[in-house]
């Protein structure tokens, strides 16, 4: 223990919490319904359906299970203002497969969306926004990865609302959780004549959670070393 040493004054810069958004088990990874008879979009979320290849020389070991799903996330959260109304949180990921083929004892791993066009196709054109609408939510391929955007309205968050726009926001993405179905086989994979594939359809979840905080100065009494 040192004795005599002098206490100081100290400013510590800190982020203070002002109101919040919590969402459990938001599915972040989804296709955007379609009507079956007219094709017209309906703003409702479903999972993403996948046709991947089967395994062998001649496509003949279909997928027998998706034995394990990673997101990797490609950086940080990212967010803007819009119009005083909205908050825009936006993030981009990758995500891995495992998947093991009936009748092979390997595993193969699928990394989307790369492997898109190449060892698996999708139902719909995922270049295009995928929307659902009860809050505004999008997903799509941009470049070499999905985006997910979330447009909050500021009535939906909890806690004192800031009267200006000095702040700053904080999003967490936590407790992923995925599903997949495994259907049928059919000639839906690639190539053309397109080859045999199993269809897969895929949901990637997660709890999110976004913040609006303020920066405050806080002064402590303390010794500094």
């Amino acid at each position: 223990m040192r004795i005599g040493m002098d206490k100081k004054t100290v400013n510590i810069l800190a982020l203070r919490s002002l109101a919040r958004y919590a969402e459990c088990g938001v599915q972040v990874f989804f296709q955007e319904k379609r009507d079956p008879a007219t094709g017209e979009r309906l703003g409702i979320k479903e999972p993403v359906t996948l046709f991947i290849d089967n395994s062998g020389d001649f496509n003949e070991y279909p997928l027998e299970c998706i034995e394990c799903v990673m997101v990797r996330f490609t950086g940080p959260p990212e967010w803007s203002y819009i119009c005083g109304k909205k908050i825009k949180v936006s993030i981009g990921f990758k995500v891995i497969l495992l998947a093991k083929f009936s009748g092979s004892d390997t595993y193969e791993i699928i990394n989307l969306p790369e492997d898109i066009g190449i060892r698996c196709t999708t139902l719909y054109d995922l270049t295009e926004p995928q929307v659902s609408r009860s809050i505004y939510q999008t997903m799509k391929i941009v470049g070499d990865r999905f985006v997910y955007t979330m447009i909050i309205p500021l009535s939906e968050f909890e806690g004192i609302l800031p009267q200006d726009d000095i702040f700053t926001v904080i999003a967490a993405f936590r407790n992923m959780t995925w599903n997949a179905e495994i259907g049928d086989t059919g000639f839906y994979g690639i190539g053309s004549p397109p080859v045999l594939s199993t269809r897969v359809d895929l949901s990637i979840f997660y709890d999110i959670l976004v913040q609006i905080a303020v920066e405050e100065e806080i002064t402590v009494s303390g010794t500094v070393e």
